[in-house]
């Protein structure tokens, strides 16, 4: 989502920005990419 690949079709390049803004724009969609990321912690 964060690299840029040289080899994508302009289809591709949209679905990865379109990924980028929802990440950015939503937060329970930032807050399961950090859980992914680094595993949640139980509470």
């Amino acid at each position: 989502m964060l690299h840029k690949l040289e080899d994508t079709s302009p289809f591709e390049q949209r679905l990865q920005i379109a990924e980028l803004e929802h990440v950015t724009t939503s937060r329970a969609a930032a807050t399961a990419l950090a859980e992914n990321y680094v595993g949640s912690v139980a509470v």
